[in-house]
């Protein structure tokens, strides 16, 4: 499953008529004042979606791993 992030261009609030159906093509994860995160089983779906939505951009979701922040020492260089 990917996740893509849906964000409105309009004025808000979100469009109901647009947030019913992205409910019935996606699981929605979570929703915010001007975007929507989202979980679809298929590119395909996410297509057609945007498709749909002319006033909406679509993005996939991008996660970056967390830098470890443990302090380590280094050995000195041989000289």
């Amino acid at each position: 499953m990917s996740r893509y992030i849906l964000n409105f261009q309009g004025i808000s609030p979100l469009p109901e008529d647009d947030l019913q159906l992205i409910r019935t093509k996606t699981q929605v994860i979570d929703t915010s004042h001007q975007s929507v995160l989202v979980e679809v089983t298929s590119e395909q779906v996410m297509h057609e979606l945007a498709g749909q939505l002319p006033n909406w951009t679509v993005s996939q979701e991008t996660s970056y791993p967390i830098p470890s922040t443990r302090p380590t020492i280094r050995k000195p260089p041989d000289r």
